[in-house]
């Protein structure tokens, strides 16, 4: 069966009798003048569609002995094709979506119009995606507002939470992707451990790796962290603008995308080659910390119980090696949480406090070790898969060890 099509069988079983949820792609956004910042899909919508063009729009009827299920799809315009391209059409927008009712834009509003007047509908159901009040507003908040004015007593219904859910258990075909993403990060990865050396600068080594990228097709999941000596003690330093320094460490955060699936892993290499005998004290504190995450991942525990092993490893592991005085201190040497769940977006839905991990789900482990009065700043992030009996770790193939990392950066630079 079509993967969306499931998806939208699941959704459609939760929905209330007598209700109409509508959906939208999104729109493109003004840049400046007539340029468009780059179009990313709503997450939701791709889920539940498989389509990835702005401006589209589902829309899902539910009685009590029928459910009707709409896209609208850009009306044809020759002339604005010759500009931007041809836009999808219906058959392609059926073959890739399993909705076989396919409308034009220009019809939606007397669709939606005629659908709420001949059929009982009492509540309207919409994605809101809103994380914080000052956010801008999604396409679907506003179109809500709208169906309030027009239609007061109508129903509300938010659709988030029910796609969220889904979307926590990853099928085989999300998971695959998400294996493509991961291989062709590490791919990435080893184009930058080839020209990791004192002299280039941090921004040289993301073109390496963004150079892989674009021979596979794929974008960043999110901006990349190239970090060297201090600045990794800055958990979202972005700037990649400093020299990399001899007898220093650069912390890699970065990911790769397949099909909007997001990579995102993390690995700090000695820019010089070798790790000096303390920079190798503090990084085996992290993979210990790492470890003890992967024993326990099944079934039942909590990212919080995770985090709290993390913790727990430091406060008595940075007391043997002087990092901190006592265990009181951990807080300032870790300062982020140890995982987060992972999918069509890096930092993906799922509650971080209190859900507790099943089968299927994908979270990251990132412990993280940032001593400033040292200079240094070590993260080691792998992305990992909930199994029945426990976890898979699906980069395990990208190197991590001191071994495997000091052996491919002393390998002769072709």
């Amino acid at each position: 069966m079509n993967p969306h099509v499931s998806r939208r069988q699941a959704l459609i079983n939760q929905l209330p009798d007598n209700s109409l949820s509508v959906l939208f792609a999104g729109d493109l956004v003004k840049r400046s003048a007539d340029a468009t910042y780059p179009f990313s899909v709503n997450r939701n919508f791709f889920y539940l569609t498989g389509l990835d063009e702005d401006s589209l729009i589902l829309m899902i009827i539910k009685l009590p002995n029928q459910v009707r299920t709409i896209l609208f799809i850009k009306d044809v315009d020759p002339v604005m094709e010759k500009w931007v391209g041809r836009s999808i059409r219906a058959e392609a927008a059926t073959a890739i979506s399993g909705i076989t009712v396919v409308q034009t834009l220009s019809s939606f509003e007397s669709v939606l119009a005629r659908s709420l007047d001949r059929n009982p509908i009492m509540t309207l159901g919409i994605d809101n995606e809103r994380e914080s009040l000052k956010g801008r507003p999604m396409e679907g908040a506003g179109f809500a507002q709208r169906m309030m004015n027009l239609y007061p007593g109508l129903g509300l219904l938010n659709l988030k939470p029910m796609i969220s859910a889904l979307r926590t258990i990853k099928s085989a075909d999300e998971i695959e992707a998400l294996r493509q993403a991961i291989t062709i990060t590490h791919e990435g990865l080893l184009a930058l451990m080839k020209g990791l050396r004192p002299g280039r600068m941090e921004y040289e080594i993301v073109a390496d790796f963004d150079h892989v990228l674009g021979l596979n097709h794929s974008t960043n999941s999110f901006d990349t962290i190239a970090a060297s000596g201090a600045n990794a003690c800055i958990l979202h330093y972005v700037e990649n603008d400093q020299a990399l320094n001899d007898n220093e460490l650069v912390l890699l955060d970065l990911g790769a995308t397949k099909d909007h699936y997001c990579a995102d892993i993390s690995r700090t290499f000695p820019i010089s080659g070798r790790f000096s005998p303390r920079q190798v004290t503090l990084y085996n504190i992290v993979l210990e910390a790492q470890q003890a995450v992967f024993d326990a991942i099944k079934p039942g525990v909590t990212l919080l119980e995770l985090n709290t092993i993390v913790k727990n490893v430091y406060a008595k592991r940075c007391v043997e090696e002087g990092v901190i005085a006592s265990a009181d201190q951990v807080d300032t040497v870790y300062y982020h949480s140890v995982s987060h769940f992972l999918g069509l977006d890096t930092h993906d839905v799922g509650q971080l406090e209190g859900m507790k991990l099943v089968p299927g789900m994908v979270i990251t482990v990132e412990p993280g070790l940032y001593v400033a009065n040292e200079g240094v700043g070590i993260r080691i992030e792998d992305d990992v898969l909930v199994t029945e009996t426990g976890m898979e770790n699906l980069s395990v193939a990208i190197p991590k060890t001191i071994v495997e990392i000091e052996s491919i950066l002393n390998q002769p630079k072709g």
